[in-house]
């Protein structure tokens, strides 16, 4: 894979955006879109199964719904396109672009406390980077991108 393609699908922090959940190329988005034209018009449905089948689950239906629609739309196009629409206190899109490095990894003061990233994602972001410079950019991507997002 290319760099261009590379940096495209993977943000300044080590994330793959198309990973993402709101990200408008990812496979959530596509399984979202594609579990909507699947059920079409199921509302009409959920109602009647709520009573035939005496499953009262069916009545959550709406809110299933709510979610499924969420998910389906066009959220995001990367963190590299614009700010992340997750993390809107993230500090490493910023230094990223002050410092002119591709990915956290690259930087001299790696690891630092600018992300301003939770715990847990702080960890996450950690480990990712360590990953990146132990095999390197691509084959992180073509392990990663096929590993579920949010284990």
């Amino acid at each position: 894979m290319d760099l261009e393609r590379l940096k495209a699908s993977v943000a300044p922090c080590g994330l793959l955006c198309e990973t993402c959940f709101a990200h408008v190329d990812g496979n959530i988005r596509r399984l979202s879109l594609e579990l909507k034209e699947a059920l079409d018009n199921f509302e009409v449905y959920a109602k009647r199964f709520e009573t035939l089948l005496g499953a009262p689950i069916f009545r959550k239906y709406p809110d299933f719904k709510e979610v499924l629609d969420y998910l389906a739309a066009p959220n995001c196009q990367g963190c590299r396109q614009e700010q992340c629409r997750l993390f809107k206190n993230c500090g490493v899109r910023a230094c990223h672009q002050r410092r002119q490095i591709d990915y956290c990894h690259q930087c001299d003061e790696f690891p630092c406390n600018r992300t301003r990233f939770d715990e847990r994602l702080y960890k996450v972001w950690l480990s990712i980077n360590e990953k990146i410079k132990q095999v390197g950019m691509a084959h992180y991507y073509e392990e990663a991108r096929t590993r579920p997002r949010y284990p």
